[in-house]
């Protein structure tokens, strides 16, 4: 199987054409938004996308997203004074992905005991074979074995 680099397929089809035009005003779009942003907060929120007048935004946190929807009106009269077409903000929180930083979370695995297996058996024995507390001492058992 032969490889050959993205670029030279993105000026041979009209899609991909447009879908790079598109990614390259959004990031023109990023640089827009973060000049009417408290610099505290720049790094936080991202231009996700721009689609007939609705701006999306992705922010780290509730709390950021709370504090921009209640600015929202003042960013969007800046980013019209700019010249983008943005009529409404949507605003979004996402998690943050994993980044890699070669720290992994080890956590310590404990044993049960045999008084402590009992225990909980008598436990799961004594609930309703539907409740979902029942349930789950079940499988905490069979994992334990």
């Amino acid at each position: 199987m032969s490889t050959s680099p993205l670029s030279k397929f993105m000026g041979k089809s009209d899609a991909l054409a447009r879908l790079r035009e598109h990614a390259n005003y959004l990031t023109k779009l990023q640089r827009k938004v973060e000049a009417c942003l408290p610099a505290n907060s720049r790094p936080a929120i991202h231009v996700a996308n721009l689609q007939e007048g609705e701006l999306v935004l992705h922010v780290e946190s509730p709390a950021l997203a709370a504090r921009l929807k209640l600015s929202q009106n003042g960013l969007i009269n800046e980013l019209q004074i700019a010249g983008e077409p943005v009529k409404t903000l949507k605003i979004k929180v996402r998690t943050q992905s994993f980044q890699g930083n070669d720290r992994y979370d080890t956590s310590e695995v404990r044993s049960i005991g045999t008084g402590g297996k009992e225990a909980l058996r008598m436990l799961e024995e004594n609930l309703d074979p539907d409740d979902p507390l029942a349930s789950a001492l079940r499988r905490m058992l069979d994992r334990s074995q």
